[in-house]
């Protein structure tokens, strides 16, 4: 079966919903505002997952409601993970993300600062770049790589999908190697490592 679909900056935008539509238009309002004068590099991350590797922060949310947040909370309570639709067109069936490291995404950041006016010329006053790992991850690749990382296996229950769910897709980061000298160095892993670890320390300063 197919992977699933890969993007890149100049693929159709299509958005599925509310918060998707948000993103498109506020590119569309960026290109309006370079048409004026102020340049404007637009960074569209993938899914951004982990925490600093350093464990100086992290995302703040005790019950966040992305996948590997989902999955580490079933895996907290002792009960199956449900994986949402088996039947796409995708190597396995099952959904598929890019997953990219929150510290690849901090690099990005820093790369597209230093190179801001190399990037953006007069004849390019506004530009999008995709920054993602190039390569999908399905959700139950997702599950596998957590049990990589944990001692106790999750366990997993196969359910129908959720009304508006999509296959998704994954990105090519063509653009991002070539203008930010930017390929992710972390893995998914390593983004899974760091968010359990970030958890006792989070948990803690949320309570003071």
């Amino acid at each position: 079966m197919r992977a699933g679909p890969s993007v890149n900056e100049d693929s159709p935008l299509a958005p599925q919903g509310p918060y998707a539509r948000t993103k498109a238009v506020c590119e569309e309002m960026f290109a309006d505002i370079a048409v004026a004068g102020p340049r404007v590099l637009s960074l569209r991350y993938f899914n951004p997952v982990g925490a600093d590797p350093e464990l100086r922060t992290g995302l703040q949310i005790k019950r966040p409601s992305h996948a590997l947040g989902m999955l580490i909370q079933a895996h907290q309570d002792g009960r199956p993970f449900p994986i949402t639709g088996t039947n796409y067109p995708t190597r396995d069936g099952t959904g598929i993300r890019d997953y990219v490291h929150v510290w690849d995404l901090a690099a990005a950041h820093i790369a597209a600062l230093e190179r801001f006016d190399s990037i953006l010329m007069e004849s390019k006053r506004s530009i999008a770049i995709n920054l993602g790992t190039g390569s999908g991850t399905t959700v139950r690749e997702l599950c596998d790589a957590f049990n990589n990382v944990v001692s106790t296996p999750l366990a997993t229950i196969d359910t129908d999908p959720r009304p508006g769910d999509v296959a998704g897709g994954y990105t090519k980061s063509d653009r991002a190697a070539e203008l930010l000298g930017w390929t992710p160095r972390l893995s998914l892993e390593d983004g899974i490592r760091s968010a359990l670890d970030w958890i006792p320390v989070r948990d803690k300063m949320l309570t003071g």
